[in-house]
C-alpha cells in the first residue's frame, strides 16, 4: 500500500516536472518579510512623529495668550477634535498592519498572538517617533508638505490654518525679505500669498529672530489686499521647542610676563 502511494507521488512529480526549491529561496523570502516589517515600523514612526508635532504645535497646547481668539468661533473640545491629525494616525495604522503582515510571515512569527504583534509594532513606532522628534523630523516633514503639497492643507487642520486669517488679525508665514531701515517685512503665508507688513510700531517678543527663512506669527490689522500693520511679532516655535542656548566659554586672560630686555625699554 505504501509502495503504491510512493509510486503515485513519484509519478505525479515526474508528470509535473517539479524540482526542489533551493534553501536560499526560503532564506531570501524570510529576509524580505523581516525587511518589510522593519521598514513598516520605521515608516510608522515617521507618521507618528509628524502626528505628534502637528497636534502639539497647536497654540491651545502652549501659547494660551491667544486662546480666546481661537475659541471665539467654537469650543475647546471641538477645537481639539478638529486638530487631531487623522491622516497621520491612519498612515500609522496602515503601516502597523503591514508590519504585522510581514512579521507573521517570518519563520517564527506565527507563534505570537496578533494583539502582541500589533502592540509591539505600535510601541516600537512610538518609541522611535520620540527620538525622531528630538531632531525635529516631524516638524520638517510637516512644513515641507504644507509648503509643497497643496492637498495636504485640506487633510490636516494644523496651527498654520489658524495663522492664515489676516482679516481676523492673525497672520503667519515665512520671512522673504526684511527691510530693517524702512521697518518693512515681507512674508509668504501658508497659502502662497505675499504680504507686505508695516512693523514700525510692532512689539517684537523676546527671543524672536527676524531673518529670511524664519517662520513668524504676527498679530495686527489688515490695511489692504496684501498689506498688514503688525502689533506683535513672535517666532513660530513654542517654548517647549526652544533648545537652551549654549554660550561659549570665556577663558580667563592669563597674565603675560614682561620678557622685554630692560635695556631695550630704556631706548
Amino acid at each position: 500500500m505504501l509502495k503504491d502511494r510512493s509510486k503515485t507521488i513519484l509519478e505525479e512529480i515526474e508528470k509535473r516536472k517539479a524540482v526542489p526549491i533551493p534553501k536560499w529561496h526560503f532564506a531570501l523570502q524570510r529576509f524580505g518579510f523581516w525587511l518589510l516589517a522593519v521598514i513598516s515600523v520605521l515608516t510608522g514612526s515617521i507618521a507618528m512623529a509628524t502626528a505628534i508635532y502637528v497636534f502639539i504645535d497647536n497654540d491651545f497646547i502652549e501659547d494660551h495668550e491667544y486662546i480666546d481668539l481661537f475659541l471665539a468661533e467654537r469650543p475647546l473640545v471641538a477645537e481639539i477634535v478638529a486638530s487631531i491629525p487623522y491622516i497621520w494616525l491612519g498612515a500609522l495604522a496602515l503601516f502597523t498592519l503591514v508590519a504585522y503582515f510581514g512579521f507573521r510571515h517570518t519563520k517564527k512569527g506565527y507563534q505570537y498572538a496578533t494583539t502582541k504583534v500589533i502592540a509591539g509594532a505600535l510601541f516600537a513606532s512610538l518609541l522611535l517617533s520620540v527620538g525622531l522628534n528630538t531632531i525635529d523630523v516631524g516638524k520638517y516633514i510637516h512644513l515641507y508638505l504644507i509648503e509643497n503639497v497643496h492637498v495636504y492643507n485640506k487633510l490636516v487642520y494644523a496651527n498654520e490654518h489658524r495663522w492664515t486669517h489676516a482679516e481676523k488679525g492673525l497672520l503667519g508665514g515665512k520671512v522673504i525679505q526684511y527691510q530693517k531701515d524702512q521697518k518693512i517685512l515681507v512674508i509668504r503665508d501658508f497659502k502662497k500669498k505675499i504680504w507686505q507688513i508695516d512693523i514700525s510700531n510692532a512689539e517684537v517678543r523676546t527671543g524672536t529672530r527676524i531673518i529670511s527663512g524664519k517662520y513668524l506669527k504676527i498679530t495686527g490689522n489688515l490695511t489692504g489686499p496684501q498689506t498688514f500693520k503688525a502689533l506683535t511679532i513672535q517666532g513660530w516655535s513654542k517654548r517647549y521647542r526652544k533648545r537652551p542656548i549654549t554660550l561659549p566659554k570665556i577663558e580667563p586672560i592669563k597674565a603675560v610676563k614682561d620678557t622685554l630686555n630692560p635695556s631695550s625699554q630704556l631706548k
